[in-house]
């Protein structure tokens, strides 16, 4: 199953769109905060998408009630997402791998900091697909034996 990733799109609700169109095959799309207000607005044109969002620490305009922490099971494997700002994923990833670990999730996903990287973190995937409004976004292809990360970025031609 491939799963979009986005997170910090920072007003870009046109990039947004783009990317959402461009990655049509994925049915699945995480939002990881700090954009909500346009994704409240691009979300309705595409009702065909299952979508779960988490707050940001931007978000305190957005019109939707969100956590700060979200959970969905994928082919065999856990997910934890979150925004990344309440586990100090600035810092470190000891936090946000332990917050997966305290609820038996072998994959988190987490925004803020804008730089897209995968890292594994005490046994967890820890994934930031980076900032959207920088054209930064991911694809997960979840399959039950391995989880395959593709970093793209949508102001590059091919991605």
């Amino acid at each position: 199953m491939k799963v979009l990733v986005l997170s910090d799109s920072h007003g870009q609700a046109v990039r947004l769109r783009t990317v959402l169109r461009r990655e049509a095959d994925c049915s699945l799309v995480f939002f990881l905060g700090d954009g909500l207000r346009e994704l409240e607005r691009v979300r309705p044109d595409f009702p065909e998408r299952a979508f779960v969002c988490v707050n940001g620490n931007n978000d305190w305009n957005a019109n939707g009630s969100y956590d700060d922490f979200a959970y969905k099971f994928i082919e065999g494997h856990t997910v934890v997402a979150t925004h990344g700002h309440r586990c100090a994923v600035r810092y470190s990833l000891q936090d946000l791998a332990q917050k997966a670990l305290d609820v038996r999730a072998d994959v988190a996903l987490y925004g803020h900091t804008h730089i897209p990287r995968q890292d594994l973190t005490r046994g967890v995937l820890c994934v930031n697909p980076g900032a959207l409004c920088d054209g930064c976004y991911a694809v997960l292809d979840f399959s039950k034996q391995n989880i395959e990360v593709t970093f793209k970025n949508s102001l590059l031609s091919d991605s």
